[in-house]
């Protein structure tokens, strides 16, 4: 039974990709007629087959016999030679099976055989004579290692789990077994008198914990007459099972022997009788396996309560009555509870601080893992010696003392349980750096280019394999979804470093703390990008000759503007690595063009150029034959196509959003491989016409197709058959406005039907006045978004109200609908309410709208319509003069915006969170919606009277309004009034045209965090009163700009402990910062004063101590005073004034040594610059826009600069030239140097 359960050889799968590949069309159109080449394929496949006969036990003895893993090492160094030579063939004949169709009509196996170069045949049978060599040296050495063939390999020794309560302690854990017994006490819990609640999660993150500490509470003890725990483990046979929980109900050994007797003497015990049950460590994901033990605990009991444990969702599917419980990790500090607890002698570290701060350390390697808490403190356990504690800190998991060490087995025996397809694309992950979120379609892509994905003949297309393989290692908790961002997934760091030890010397992350060694045997490697990827990052990655995964990553999204690459780079790699088959220069700002050498890598499947501003790709990408995945997405600089894309022929996805292409290349119908076209721009020629869709069928997901306006006639967007591409799930079409012509667009649009199962559809740039007969049909029964967008001549819009399932509709653009009448929610003689499920209403840019018919009243349902909205926008609508929908129940945001007639009150909505008003001084806020956070106000003079009345109703006692405001930004009059107080308000910004504000009281903001004033020409300083001198505690953040009358931070008292960033812009009157500040502001890290050129010097006292960042520019006066005290102090942004006469800079009292980055900037007289030897911290140094300096300091720079960046420096341009340049000897050991945005070294 076990057996069942265990996957196979991970190598055995590998192999299988060899075997297939032998067997492809390609390949064997190449062996006909070549017999020698042919048997050495034959006896490749039979070394192959021999080895694949030991895998099995091999792969189990590799863990304690390091030569076993040796020769599984060598195995598949050799198995991937072996691929490359067969896949090389494949590539070949393709070749000549393409230039044949393009330049012969004969025959193809006729212009194969006169074609190929006899240099090439000479070549290939060399290599695989080579390889056959290596491959019957490495077969012969499995007898040496006495290594078998086994039917399966035996499961890893594995304790039983008993129900003792945890001999340390539970930490943190009771609030979800609160959840847990809160879920089974549900109504809706049982099935047949059965509650089965399935625990889920991570090998080592405390489900049988967890199940313990629910089995001894007392609750369970007082509610329940039997109760009973089985560990099921790997062995799952339901018989033992059922056998094992009669014995520890009746506390007796059992000898019976047949399943329906002992079903009958359960029955017996368990009638009329309340049960609980735990079921430990379950394995065994066969749906039938999980009926029949459910059938045994149907006996008639009053009531039974079943928690089951697992790794598996599928496990969960299959035995819960309700939804798995999916069980997170513990938080850091719950985990430092346990790890002390092993740790410390009485379970304390008060005796010993330094332990404890190592400590705390290492519990950030276990992210909340408590087996690893709990592993770590025991390894730790009474050792005194910090430097033990900082061996164990610095090392990876995998390098510790296996004794025990139980995060190793409790880990691998997850991975034991994979079949091979699962393990070799598990391993794989190990390129992912710790922390990164990836999407499924970014993985799947990777596992296809590199021959991941088992296809069988049926089974479907790769990328619903890849999905599938995606979704199995998360229901087996491999990946986890990210906290943050729920479109994305994780690997823990413990299951990440899983993947490291699987790998072993084959996959490679280039990191600066990476312990492993890239060796010849490496294919695949990743790194984090940085703003300067310069040449020596990669000079260690040419150990490895025949990588196939090249793979730049971001690990924050938002990082990827500032990425730079050396050219130099480009070209070595290219040059270096001709097996790649994944390369990303994804997100390079400086990527402009991709060299023409990028032809010569035959086995490439994924390209990656998102986010560059690459303008054209060389034609050479067109001998990129087995090409699958090419992403441009964001290339915005891209308008031009290589002529011979078609040849192409294995592409399968094409990302296209945001580039600028006017037209498609020619004959695009021939890449019918294609399954994600993100664009298709109709051109003018025929053979970018809109016909080339006809014959990619196999087109999914998002499909747009730009100017409409280009199909000559409506017949040809019929070819298109959009109604037979099934996958396809998202539409857009951009028409171009041809009011000349709008019986035409319309016609267009009319040929192009979608099929009835379409989720989304965008429609924008219309010419026509009426809309397809087929959007207003009511079989769009799955339509989820509509967005209807600068369709200016339609006077109406579409009935869309019977749409059962759509939740977004976005209506912009429609100059002249005049009104939003009764149409426009269906049939009016229909019981159905119209916009049943709408969550997300927009109307925008719509000048002539004046009338909205509000269809209220309830329906069957008991509410009314848009009782499901979520969200409503109404802007840039100047004559609407209609009311709004009365009641949203359901809203959570409401924009309005440039809406200057609109006379209506807001809606009553209890859950209203975010609040925009703009422009729209009619609409009143009759009521504080009580869970009302966030408040934007532009405009309104009344309004905010009122508004600010209300907020001050929780002052009055009893006056019952709940304000929750936390955020409040207003542009236009801001009034001040006596006694008003904001208690919840946490961040305000205000931009104040009135002349009233001239003194801003903080302490009505007691729990203000951050202040922004913008613009306010009458205000003159902060205030605080004496008495409220310890109420700005929580203010953390100050930005004040172009207020010219500013010229004191604070009248009155003030203190500020917690504030750690200032920001003061144009401030023309303000003369001195605050006297004292290392008292008043002792926290303050930021600082940055700009364009306030009366102010004359740093305070008295000095700048705060903790000051990090000093930001000046246009300051004259500033630095009369020094700033030797700021240890602190790392970095320094001075931006000069243009008529300022500074020819050498900088003084030294400016220049500390803890500084880490100088920005010097805008300073045209500069010439040369001194003094900066001293300054040994120094990392990075930005000069800009100097435009007469030459001089960089004599003495050089400190060995510790490691990015140097010139920009619009013209004569130091020159002076800086690589290699020749009379600067660049001062310059050559910095490893970043970028002039101009070029990525020089």
């Amino acid at each position: 039974m076990a057996g069942a359960l265990v996957g196979g050889a991970v190598l055995s799968a590998f192999l299988q990709v060899a075997f297939d590949r032998a067997a492809s069309r390609e390949v064997l159109d190449y062996l006909n007629g070549r017999k020698l080449i042919d048997r050495l394929v034959q006896k490749l496949k039979i070394e192959l087959m021999s080895a694949d006969a030991v895998l099995i036990d091999a792969e189990e003895k590799q863990f304690t016999n390091p030569a076993v893993k040796r020769w599984l090492d060598e195995l598949k160094d050799a198995v991937y030679v072996a691929d490359e030579l067969l896949d090389e063939i494949g590539y070949e004949a393709l070749r000549c099976k393409l230039e044949a169709e393009s330049t012969s009509t004969s025959k193809v196996m006729g212009f194969l055989s006169s074609t190929f170069v006899n240099s090439f045949d000479r070549r290939i049978q060399s290599e695989l004579e080579n390889i056959l060599e290596q491959l019957e040296s490495i077969t012969k050495q499995k007898d040496v290692l006495r290594l078998e063939k086994v039917a399966a390999a035996e499961l890893p020794s594995r304790p039983l789990t008993t129900s003792c309560p945890e001999e340390y302690g539970v930490f943190g854990r009771g609030k979800d077994m609160e959840a847990i017994f809160d879920i089974s006490q549900s109504d809706d819990a049982s099935d047949n008198g059965i509650c089965v609640v399935p625990i889920v999660g991570m090998g080592g993150v405390g489900k049988t914990t967890l199940a313990r500490l629910m089995y001894n509470d007392k609750r369970v003890e007082e509610s329940f007459d039997l109760k009973a725990w089985v560990c099921v483990s790997e062995t799952y046979d339901y018989f033992r099972i059922a056998k094992t929980i009669f014995e520890e109900v009746t506390s007796s050994a059992c000898d019976i022997q047949t399943i329906n007797l002992l079903q009958n003497k359960i029955r017996e015990k368990f009638t009329g009788k309340k049960v609980f049950l735990v079921l430990d460590d379950v394995w065994n994901e066969k749906y039938d396996d999980s009926v029949e033990l459910l059938k045994v605990f149907r006996c008639g009991a009053l009531e039974i309560k079943v928690i089951v444990t697992t790794r598996s969702k599928i496990v969960a599917s299959n035995v819960g009555t309700v939804s798995a419980y999916i069980l997170n990790e513990l938080s850091s500090e719950e985990c430092w509870s346990l790890f002390e607890k092993h740790a410390f002698r009485n379970g304390s570290s008060s005796k010993f601080p330094i332990l404890e701060e190592i400590g705390r350390q290492i519990i950030r390697k276990c992210k909340g893992s408590p087996l690893a808490a709990k592993a770590l403190g025991g390894l730790l356990r009474f050792e005194e010696d910090p430097r033990k504690w900082t061996e164990v800190l610095k090392s990876n998991i995998w390098d510790l003392p296996t004794e025990n060490n139980s995060i190793i087995p409790a880990l691998r025996l997850s991975y034991h349980y994979l079949p091979p397809h699962l393990k070799r694309c598990f391993a794989y992950c190990s390129i992912l750096p710790k922390d990164y979120e990836f999407k499924k379609e970014e993985l799947v892509l990777l596992w296809m280019a590199e021959d991941l994905l088992q296809q069988s003949e049926g089974n479907g297309r790769m990328e619903k394999i890849g999905e599938q393989y995606f979704d199995d290692l998360v229901s087996r908790s491999f990946f986890q979804r990210s906290s943050s961002n729920q479109s994305c997934f994780i690997m823990h760091d413990l299951v990440n470093d899983l993947a490291i030890y699987i790998s072993g010397e084959f996959c490679f992350k280039l990191e600066n703390n990476e312990s492993c060694v890239i060796t010849r045997k490496t294919r695949h490697l990743s790194y984090v990008r940085t703003n300067y990827d310069a040449s020596k990052k990669f000079k260690v990655s040419y150990k490895a000759k025949d990588l196939r995964t090249f793979l730049g990553l971001d690990l924050s999204s938002n990082r990827w503007y500032w990425n730079r690459i050396s050219t130099m780079v480009l070209n070595d790699l290219l040059l270096t690595f001709k097996c790649l088959r994944v390369l990303s220069f994804s997100s390079y700002k400086n990527m402009r063009e991709l060299p023409n050498s990028i032809g010569n890598l035959k086995h490439l499947r994924y390209l990656n150029l998102s986010y560059t501003p690459i303008k054209r790709l060389p034609d050479s990408l067109c001998n990129l034959y087995k090409l699958q995945t090419l992403l441009l997405f964001k290339c915005e600089s891209l308008i031009e196509w290589p002529s011979k894309i078609w040849r192409l022929v294995n592409l399968r996805h094409l990302d296209l959003v945001g580039t600028k292409l006017k037209e498609m290349p020619l004959h695009m119908g021939k890449l019918r491989n294609l399954v994600k076209l993100t664009t298709f721009v109709v051109g003018k020629h025929s053979g970018s016409s809109i016909k080339e869709l006809r014959e990619l069928h196999h087109l999914s997901g998002a499909l747009s197709i730009l100017n409409l306006q280009n199909v000559h006639h409506a017949r040809d967007a019929r070819e298109v058959n959009l109604k037979n591409k099934q996958h396809l799930s998202e539409l857009v079409f951009q028409c171009g406005f041809d009011i000349g012509n709008s019986e035409k667009e319309r016609d267009v649009l009319e040929q192009l039907c979608p099929h009835s199962k379409l989720e989304s559809l965008t429609i924008e740039d219309y010419g026509g006045t009426k809309f397809p007969n087929w959007l207003e049909d009511c079989s769009f029964s799955n339509i989820v978004s509509i967005r209807l967008a600068n369709c200016k001549y339609c006077s109406s819009l579409p009935s869309l109200g019977h749409l059962p399932v759509l939740k977004k509709l976005y209506i912009q653009g429609f100059h002249f609908v005049l009104r939003v009448d009764r149409e426009f929610y269906g049939d009016s003689s229909s019981t159905i309410k119209p916009f049943k499920s709408l969550e997300v209403l927009s109307f925008k840019d719509m000048p002539e709208w004046q009338e909205w018919f509000l269809f209220e009243g309830e329906h069957e349902d008991g509410v009314g319509v848009f009782s499901t909205l979520k969200e409503l926008c109404i802007i840039e609508c100047p004559k609407l003069s209609g009311g709004l929908p009365s009641q949203l129940p359901s809203l959570i945001k409401l924009q309005i915006a440039e809406c200057q007639q609109l006379v209506a009150s807001v809606p009553r909505a209890p859950t209203l969170n975010d609040l925009r008003l703009s422009d729209c001084d009619k609409v009143v806020l009759k009521e504080l919606p009580p869970k009302l956070d966030d408040v934007f106000i532009r405009g309104g003079r009344i309004f905010l009277q009122s508004f600010a009345e209300l907020m001050t109703c929780v002052a009055v006692p009893g006056s019952g309004v709940p304000t929750t405001i936390e955020s409040l930004e207003i542009e236009g009059t801001f009034q001040i009034t006596t006694g008003h107080y904001y208690p919840s308000l946490e961040s305000l910004s205000i931009t104040d045209d009135s002349d009233s504000l001239w003194s801003f009281p903080l302490e009505s903001y007691p729990k203000l965090k951050s202040l922004y004033i913008w613009e306010s020409k009458n205000l003159e300083s902060l205030f605080v009163s004496e008495e409220s001198y310890r109420d700005l505690s929580s203010l953390t953040l100050l930005w004040i700009s172009s207020s010219p009358n500013f010229v004191s931070f604070f009248s009155g008292g003030i203190c500020a402990p917690n504030l750690t960033s200032i920001s003061i812009w144009s401030c023309n009157k303000l003369k001195s910062l605050p006297e004292n500040m290392r008292t008043l502001f002792p926290s303050l890290e930021y600082l940055a004063v700009h364009q306030c050129r009366k102010l004359e010097s740093i305070p008295e006292g000095g700048l705060p101590l903790n000051l990090v960042t000093l930001s000046v520019s246009y300051c004259d006066k500033l630095f009369s005073r020094g700033l030797q005290d700021l240890h602190s102090l790392r970095h320094i942004i001075i931006n000069g004034d243009n008529g300022k006469e500074v020819e050498s800079f900088l003084e030294e009292a400016l220049l500390l040594p803890t500084l880490t980055d100088i920005d010097i900037l805008s300073f045209p007289k500069l010439k040369s610059l001194k003094g900066f030897q001293h300054l040994t911290s120094l990392k990075n140094l930005n000069i800009g826009w100097c435009d007469n300096l030459e001089y960089l300091p004599e003495e050089g720079f400190p060995t510790t600069l490691s990015s140097l960046i010139i920009d619009s420096c013209p004569l130091l341009k020159q002076r800086c030239e690589r290699e020749k340049g009379e600067e660049w000897p001062k310059i050559a050991h910095i490893p970043n140097i970028v002039i101009d945005d070029e990525l020089i070294t």
